[in-house]
């Protein structure tokens, strides 16, 4: 089987990225990738037959790229649009499309972009704080996430992710409360148990404050054991050695590998779990039945690895709603296409009335998802 190879590139200010698409012969998969700066940002997979014609192959793998090259300019496209709207939800979905695909210079100017109209929008500042994290703004986090736990102080996500700014500056005794409340808003928050052990390692090497130095030896393993109960996905090589390091005494060292058992779950929860791409396409009227049925697979494979997932249950309820939606708007054109070849068909104005009005209905159960 032939390996063939295309290659574009797609300018956004001062940043290129580059969108390579490959047949891989040993795994019977067309790969999409965005990179930026030789950095790996995205790869997109899809399956093809073992013995699939040569032109046959070919043209999917031009196709595969040069769907992923529209997207990426209607991202592009969509993103110069942003920068001057006052739609804060919208620059809001489009900040996070950006995010999703590793975009974070964009997403970072989209989200500071929606909290200068709203200074209020907790879910803007949220965003911004997630990007900032990712660029390693770490101060500039702890202003986001501090500005979003004051406009919305019952969520314990937005105090776990203020707790974890605080950690990566350094800040022991300001992150331990704030993994603290996270945990009296939600009792079984796993993510928040382990960062409660992260803090007791990185206070014990910095001897920051005395009374969470006292209680780390008998602690620590504590919150570990606590979050993999909740988080059994902890569990990682890196996880199994930092276990052993910080047993060998070497705090340092735990304290990196149990970081980076952190960072690599992070990654694949957001990968796994976001749908805000999909929403932000909705709403952007980018959506078809291909991207959806690719969607839907991809999910229910998700699902297959990760059954007790509410969030990926949710989010296949989410794409097969909008299946429903597209569905149905082919049956109404179905009913309006026979009408007019036979304008007196009562059997069929009278569906096409019941149609339209049940198709209403998914618009506004649409809406109600697109607010999240």
């Amino acid at each position: 089987m032939e390996t063939y190879r295309l290659n574009s590139r797609v300018a956004s200010n001062d940043r290129e990225y580059l969108i390579q698409t490959v047949n891989d012969t040993s795994s019977h998969q067309i790969r999409s990738s965005i990179f930026s700066d030789g950095h790996l940002l995205e790869t997109v997979e899809e399956s093809v037959y073992p013995h699939m014609p040569e032109q046959e192959l070919l043209e999917l793998v031009k196709t595969a790229h040069k769907e992923r090259k529209e997207e990426v300019e209607s991202l592009f496209e969509r993103y110069k649009e942003a920068l001057g709207s006052s739609d804060v939800e919208h620059i809001d979905y489009l900040g996070m499309a950006l995010m999703y695909k590793h975009m974070h210079n964009e997403a970072e100017s989209l989200f500071r972009r929606a909290v200068s109209i709203r200074p209020d929008s907790h879910e803007a500042l949220n965003h911004l704080g997630m990007v900032l994290m990712t660029l390693h703004k770490f101060p500039e986090a702890v202003e986001a996430f501090g500005r979003c736990v004051e406009a919305q102080p019952k969520f314990a996500d937005y105090h776990n992710n203020l707790g974890e700014a605080f950690l990566a500056i350094g800040s022991c005794k300001r992150a331990m409360i704030e993994f603290d409340e996270a945990i009296n808003i939600n009792i079984y928050y796993g993510d928040a148990y382990y960062n409660k052990a992260l803090t007791y390692i990185l206070n014990s090497i910095r001897r920051e404050d005395f009374k969470l130095f006292s209680e780390a030896a008998d602690k620590t393993l504590e919150m570990i054991e606590r979050a993999i109960v909740v988080c059994p996905e902890y569990q990682d090589k890196n996880f199994d050695e930092g276990k052993q390091l910080l047993s060998d005494g070497d705090l340092d060292g735990a304290y990196h590998k149990f970081l980076a058992s952190r960072d690599r779950k992070k990654e694949r929860r957001f990968k796994e779990f976001s749908n805000v791409y999909l929403k932000f396409m909705l709403a952007a009227d980018k959506v078809d039945e291909k991207m959806l049925r690719r969607r839907i697979e991809s999910l229910k494979e998700a699902i297959a690895k990760n059954p007790h997932y509410p969030d990926l249950h949710y989010d296949l309820a989410v794409a097969y709603t909008l299946m429903g939606r597209f569905v149905h708007s082919k049956a109404i054109k179905e009913y309006q296409e026979a009408l007019k070849i036979n304008p007196d068909f009562d059997r069929a104005k009278k569906s096409l009335r019941l149609a339209e009005n049940e198709f209403r209905g998914f618009d506004v159960l649409v809406k109600a998802i697109l607010k999240g």
